[in-house]
């Protein structure tokens, strides 16, 4: 049915006939998985076009839309209408996990216009490369071959991680992400055509934090939020009842804006507020230092020797992790270590991170206590 292939990491349905029940399943498990679930829903048209909805720590973020060969600009709102006229339609459904670089990287391309695109043979990417490194900056590049897309981020000016959608490609162990582009970019056979973003700025939607798990499943298979006969704009969605889904169908409805929020934590709009953050408290939950409380001055290293934060585990590296602030969120990032860096129980390799979120590296168990 689809043409277009984005990268997928963790799959939970791949690829199923789009249903009403099967879409309330896969909300269930986006608003409950432990650790809150990043990733995207995509739905799959008839026609070949993708829609997107993307949730970041369980709460959702934003929409996109590819189309024709072209990413079109595309609200939540805008997603369920679509959703709820094309009920009749042949389409199917997605959801995978993902780790927030992809997540950034799919909402980069899907909302922002690049700074070159082009054929890879007609552009130089290997001076591209340079100048991204002289400038220090987040980037990405992505390389399409034969309608699959592959990202490459660069952080601070270097390759950092790269997400293939085109499986079928072949590179030796070992090579540096620069390296796999440049073999990619430049393979023989179909022409490879390259999309240059020189930062990495997107955006969450301004209709994302109105929407719980019942009012997102409404909005999604009816394509509106509240009854224009209510007097109360505010008025509370009641939560669908379980097996009387089609019952949300009656009513002469259509989509008024609010400023409501219906329970989802304002944990992506925490996020996103400039937080300026100087210094975090850490404190150790369990491991050799358990009870202890440490005030770090960001940016920190963390590990068992000349770093910020020294700590007495032998399982953990002499440089192990970095606390810092990105793009004005606090983040982790893992400091390519021995035995790795868990978020949540999840291992990461650079994380946002909020209040009470649970660090593990080693035998050591860290809380953040952000303004304690």
């Amino acid at each position: 049915m689809n043409k277009y292939q984005f990268p997928q990491q963790k799959v939970l349905c791949d690829d199923k006939p789009f249903s009403r029940e099967l879409l309330h399943s896969l909300l269930e498990t986006t608003y409950t998985v432990s650790p809150p679930f990043t990733g995207y829903l995509k739905v799959s048209s008839v026609d070949s076009s993708l829609h997107f909805l993307f949730f970041f720590k369980g709460a959702p973020y934003a929409a996109g839309r590819y189309a024709d060969g072209k990413p079109i600009s595309y609200s939540i709102q805008e997603l369920g209408r679509h959703l709820a006229s094309s009920a009749n339609e042949t389409m199917s459904v997605t959801l995978c996990e993902t780790d927030p670089v992809l997540l950034k990287s799919l909402l980069l391309f899907l909302q922002e216009e690049p700074d070159v695109k082009a054929p890879a043979s007609l552009i130089d990417i290997d001076n591209i490369v340079r100048q991204i490194g002289e400038a220090g900056t987040n980037a990405m590049i992505a390389l399409c071959r034969d309608n699959k897309f592959n990202f490459f981020f660069f952080r601070d000016g270097k390759g950092a991680l790269a997400h293939y959608s085109d499986l079928a490609f072949e590179r030796s162990e070992g090579m540096s992400v620069d390296e796999e582009m440049q073999l990619y970019a430049y393979q023989p056979g179909d022409k490879v055509q390259a999309y240059i973003f020189r930062d990495m700025i997107t955006a969450m939607a301004e209709d994302s934090n109105l929407l719980d798990k019942d009012s997102l499943y409404k909005l999604l298979t009816v394509g509106y939020l509240h009854d224009r006969r209510r007097k109360e704009r505010d008025a509370e969605i009641s939560p669908v009842p379980a097996g009387d889904h089609n019952n949300m169908l009656s009513g002469d409805t259509e989509i008024i804006p609010t400023t409501a929020n219906y329970g989802v934590e304002a944990l992506v709009t925490t996020l996103l507020q400039n937080p300026k953050l100087s210094s975090v408290v850490l404190s150790v939950e369990s491991g050799p230092l358990q009870g202890e409380r440490f005030s770090v001055t960001l940016p920190c290293t963390i590990g068992r020797k000349g770093c910020d934060l020294i700590l007495d585990d032998r399982l953990i590296s002499r440089r192990h992790a970095e606390l810092k602030i990105v793009e004005n969120i606090l983040v982790i990032e893992d400091l390519a270590s021995t035995n790795g860096t868990r978020v949540n129980d999840k291992t990461v390799t650079m994380e946002p991170l909020i209040q009470n979120d649970l660090i593990s590296i080693g035998l050591t168990n860290l809380r953040i206590c952000i303004g304690k």
